[in-house]
C-alpha cells in the first residue's frame, strides 16, 4: 500500500494549531562499530515541529555549541587571536541538523567536515511501503511501514494519533509521526520518549545560528551535492588535521586545547598531533554510519 501524498495535505492543517511549535524527544541507540557488539551508544535527539519547518538535532551538540559559541564571543572581545576551548568527542555524536520545509520537497542538512560548515540539499524520494500490521508503542496506536534507505531496510511505525508527517533525521511522509523506527541490522534506533509544546522562551537552533554569527561574525556555509559530499568527506579522513594546520599556520594565532583526559596542550606540534591521533581513532572505530552509502567508496 502506498501513500498517497495529497493526503498530506490534510496533516499541515494541524500544525497551525501550535504556532510556537512542539518538541518531540527521541532515544537515539546505535552502534558505532559494527565490529564490537558492545559498541552501542545511546543519545537524545529533538525535533522541533513549527508550522512551516521542522529541525532535527542531538540535544548534547545543541548544548554544547550554545556553551562554545558564547566563550567564543566573550574571548573575541579581549582577545580576538587567541582562542581557548575544551573537546570530549565522547559527550555527542549527532554533530549534524536536518532541516525540512513543509510541504517536504527537499531536505537540507547542515553538517561540518573539520571547521568547514557544508549545506547539503537533496531531494528525497521516500517510498514507503504501509502493511496493516499495528501496535500500541509508547502509548500510541501505531502502523507499520518499511523502506529502502541509505543503503539500509528500515522498519517504521508511525502513529495517527500525532497528527505530523515527519520523523528523525531525514524520514518524513508517513500518515502521522514516527514513533518507533530501527534498519534491518538494529544497528541504529529511534524511539519517542517524550513531547512538549515550545514556548517563546524555548530555544530551537535558531538560537545556535545566531549565536554562532555573532562568535564568527558570519555563517560559512558552502553549498555541496551529496556526491560531492562525500568525496569531501574520503579527503577529510586522508588528512583530518588539514583545517587545524591551517589555523595554526598563523604566527599570531594561540590556541589552547584541553583534551578528555584534562591534559591542556598549547604547543602547536602537540595539537596538531593529537587530533591526528584522535580522529584516526575515531574513525577506526566509527564505521557504521546511518547512511552508509555517503561514507564508504
Amino acid at each position: 500500500m502506498k501513500f498517497n501524498f495529497c493526503s498530506l495535505l490534510v496533516f499541515f492543517a494541524f500544525l497551525n494549531l501550535s504556532a510556537q511549535g512542539n518538541r518531540f524527544i527521541y532515544e537515539y541507540q546505535f552502534k558505532i562499530d559494527s565490529t564490537k557488539t558492545d559498541s552501542l551508544k545511546k543519545e537524545f535527539v529533538n525535533l522541533d515541529i513549527f508550522p512551516e519547518k521542522s529541525y532535527f538535532y542531538g540535544q548534547a551538540k545543541f548544548a554544547s555549541d550554545s556553551i562554545a559559541n558564547n566563550s567564543i564571543i566573550k574571548q573575541r572581545k579581549i582577545n580576538p587571536n587567541e582562542i581557548s576551548y575544551s573537546t570530549n568527542m565522547e559527550d555527542w555524536n549527532v554533530s549534524y541538523l536536518v532541516e525540512k520545509p513543509y510541504p517536504v520537497t527537499k531536505t537540507t542538512w547542515f553538517t561540518k567536515i573539520e571547521e568547514t560548515n557544508l549545506i547539503i540539499e537533496e531531494n528525497p524520494i521516500l517510498k514507503w511501503n504501509i502493511l496493516p500490521e499495528t501496535q500500541k508503542i509508547e502509548n500510541y496506536n501505531c502502523q507499520k511501514a518499511t523502506l529502502s534507505f541509505g543503503g539500509r531496510i528500515w522498519e517504521a511505525w508511525f502513529s495517527k494519533d500525532l497528527p505530523f508527517p515527519d520523523g528523525p533525521y531525514k524520514f518524513h511522509g508517513l500518515p502521522g509521526l514516527i514513533v518507533k523506527l530501527q534498519d534491518k541490522t538494529k544497528s541504529h534506533q529511534f524511539l519517542l520518549k517524550g513531547n512538549r509544546k515550545l514556548t517563546a522562551n524555548d530555544h530551537s537552533w535558531n538560537y545556535i545560528w545566531d549565536l554562532e554569527k555573532e562568535a564568527k561574525h558570519e555563517f560559512n556555509g558552502v553549498k555541496v551535492t551529496p556526491t560531492q559530499y562525500k568525496k569531501l568527506y574520503l579527503s577529510y579522513k586522508n588528512d583530518p588535521a588539514k583545517d587545524i594546520k591551517l589555523d595554526l599556520a598563523d604566527p599570531h594565532t594561540t590556541m589552547t586545547v584541553t583534551t578528555e583526559g584534562g591534559a591542556k596542550l598549547t604547543d602547536k606540534a602537540e595539537i596538531i598531533k593529537y587530533f591526528e591521533q584522535s580522529m584516526a581513532e575515531k574513525f577506526k572505530t566509527n564505521n557504521n554510519q546511518l547512511e552508509l552509502n555517503l561514507y564508504k567508496k
